[in-house]
C-alpha cells in the first residue's frame, strides 16, 4: 500500500506539472450559438458511416445561406455569396460551384425530411468543423479562430502567476469483486505559491456505502521545494479516529529541477510545450457564473516525458530513501514507458485571457503508468486487468489568481516523523508481535 499511496501521488504531481458530459443528443453550434430543431424540422443523427446527418433547411438558414430543392436531380441546394453548394441524395458526392466533391457518406430523406452530412457541406462554403465528442457537439466557425494562439497566450499567462487556489473534482469508476460497477468521488482543494514552491492540498471522498455521511475528509498535505528536495507532509485518520500527520523528504535534484519557476526551467518548459502539444482546438464560446470562456481541446504527447527524464540514468545519484528508490525507479519507466497521447480541455477567460478552468481524462494515463510499474508495485495481474477497466475524469477549477490566502504549516506537521522511519518501526513492532505469538 505504502508503494501504491506514493506513486499515486507523484502521478498527480506530474499531471498538475474532467467532469466530462455525455449527451444523448447531437448539438449543432453555429458561432456558438445553438441551432434548435424540433419533431417538425428533424433531430441531427449519427449515421453508420460515424458521420452527423443534420436536418438541412434549419442548419443552412441558421449559417446564413438561402436554401433550395431541385426536384429533377433530386438535390438540395445551398447559396452563400458567391457559393452554390448543392447535395444529391443517395450520392457520395457533392457539388461546390459544380465542381465534384468526393464525401464517405450520403445525404438522404428521412420522414419525408432532408437530411445532409453537415462536415463536408459547411467545409465546402470554406468554414471550420470541428466535432466536440465530449459534449456531443458540432462546432461551426464561420471566421478563422487561431486556436494554438489563443493557448499558448493563456499558457504564457500563467507563468506570471504568483499563487492560485485549485477546487478539483475526480470521479471514479471500477468494478468490484463482484464484477458491480462501484463509484468514487473526491474533492481536492488546493492553494499553490510559486516563490518559494510550496502547496496545501486538503481531500475528501465520498465514500462508496457511506454516501448518506456525505464527503469524508481523507487527507491534507503539504509540500515544499528547495534547491535539494521536495518535501510533504501528510495528515490522515490514525487507528483512533485522530489525525497522524507524516513526511516525506525526496532528494532527487532532476525532480526539484522540473518544479522550479526560475527563467531557465520556466524557458524549457515552453519549448516542451511548444513541442509536444499537438492538435489544439476550439470548441466555441460558454457562458459560466457571469464570464464568457472559450473551450479548447489540445492533446499533449505522452513522449513528452521520454525527453525530460531520457538522462535520468546518467544524472541520478545513489539513492538514501526507499522513497528516493521509488521514485527512480518510476522516473526510469516514464523515460521508455508509452503513456500515449494525454487530451485535455480547456477553458480561458475571454476578458483576461487567463487559464481558468481545465478538464481531462485520467484513466488512461493511471492504466498506462501502473501497467509499465507492476512489478515495482507489486500488483497482482489479475488486478492490474480489474484497474484496465477503471473509468476517471478530472475538472479543475483555477480561482483566486495571485489573491490566494497564504498560510503557513502546522507544526505538528512540520515536526513529523519520516514516512520510512515510521514504516520500519511499524514493521518491527508486528514482527516482534508474531515471535510473541510462536512462543
Amino acid at each position: 500500500m505504502k508503494r501504491i499511496v506514493f506513486v499515486l501521488s507523484l502521478v498527480l504531481l506530474l499531471a498538475l506539472s474532467s467532469v466530462t458530459a455525455f449527451a444523448d443528443d447531437v448539438i449543432i453550434n453555429i458561432d456558438s450559438t445553438e441551432v434548435e430543431f424540433n419533431e417538425e424540422l428533424g433531430f441531427p443523427f449519427i449515421d453508420e458511416n460515424n458521420r452527423t446527418q443534420v436536418p438541412f433547411r434549419a442548419a443552412l438558414e441558421k449559417y446564413g445561406a438561402e436554401v433550395d430543392w431541385d426536384n429533377e436531380s433530386r438535390a438540395a441546394i445551398a447559396v452563400k455569396g458567391e457559393m452554390v453548394v448543392k447535395v444529391p441524395i443517395g450520392e457520395n458526392y457533392i457539388l461546390k460551384n459544380d465542381e465534384e466533391i468526393p464525401v464517405d457518406t450520403a445525404a438522404r430523406i428521412v420522414n419525408g425530411r432532408t437530411f445532409l452530412p453537415i462536415r463536408a457541406v459547411i467545409e465546402a462554403f470554406g468554414s471550420e468543423v470541428q466535432w466536440d465528442a465530449a459534449l456531443n457537439t458540432v462546432v461551426i466557425t464561420t471566421e478563422p479562430v487561431d486556436a494554438k494562439a489563443l493557448y499558448f497566450a493563456a499558457n504564457e499567462k500563467s507563468y506570471d502567476w504568483d499563487n492560485y487556489d485549485i477546487d478539483a473534482k475526480i470521479n471514479m469508476e471500477f468494478p468490484d469483486d463482484a464484477g458491480s460497477a462501484q463509484s468514487l468521488e473526491m474533492n481536492m482543494n488546493m492553494t499553490i505559491f510559486m516563490e518559494p514552491l510550496k502547496a496545501k492540498v486538503s481531500a475528501s471522498m465520498l465514500i462508496p456505502g457511506m454516501e448518506s455521511l456525505g464527503l469524508q475528509q481523507i487527507v491534507d498535505m503539504y509540500m515544499t521545494l528547495d534547491e535539494e528536495s521536495i518535501t510533504q507532509y501528510m495528515s490522515m485518520p490514525g487507528e483512533t479516529g485522530e489525525p497522524s500527520w507524516v513526511k516525506q523528504t525526496i532528494a532527487i535534484e532532476m525532480l526539484t529541477d522540473l518544479m522550479k519557476n526560475d527563467e531557465e526551467t520556466i524557458a524549457k518548459n515552453k519549448e516542451l510545450a511548444k513541442k509536444y502539444t499537438e492538435d489544439v482546438k476550439y470548441f466555441g464560446k460558454y457562458t459560466e457564473d457571469g464570464k464568457t470562456l472559450l473551450r479548447l481541446q489540445f492533446t499533449m504527447s505522452g513522449d513528452i516525458y521520454k525527453e525530460i527524464f531520457a538522462d535520468i540514468s546518467d544524472v541520478m545519484p545513489e539513492t538514501a530513501t526507499e522513497e528516493e528508490a521509488m521514485a527512480v525507479e518510476m522516473l526510469e519507466g516514464l523515460a521508455t514507458m508509452d503513456i500515449g497521447d494525454l487530451t485535455y480541455i480547456v477553458y480561458i477567460d475571454e476578458a483576461t485571457g487567463e487559464m481558468v478552468k481545465m478538464e481531462m481524462d485520467l484513466a488512461d494515463m493511471i492504466v498506462s503508468m501502473m501497467s509499465g510499474m507492476t512489478e515495482m508495485l507489486g500488483v497482482p495481474a489479475e488486478e492490474m486487468e480489474v484497474l484496465k477497466s477503471l473509468k476517471a475524469v478530472m475538472t479543475m477549477e483555477i480561482l483566486n489568481i495571485n489573491s490566494a490566502e497564504d498560510f503557513e504549516i502546522p507544526e505538528e506537521a512540520l515536526n513529523a516523523p519520516e514516512m520510512s522511519e515510521m514504516f520500519k518501526t511499524k514493521t518491527g513492532l508486528e514482527v516482534e508481535v508474531e515471535t510473541e505469538e510462536e512462543l
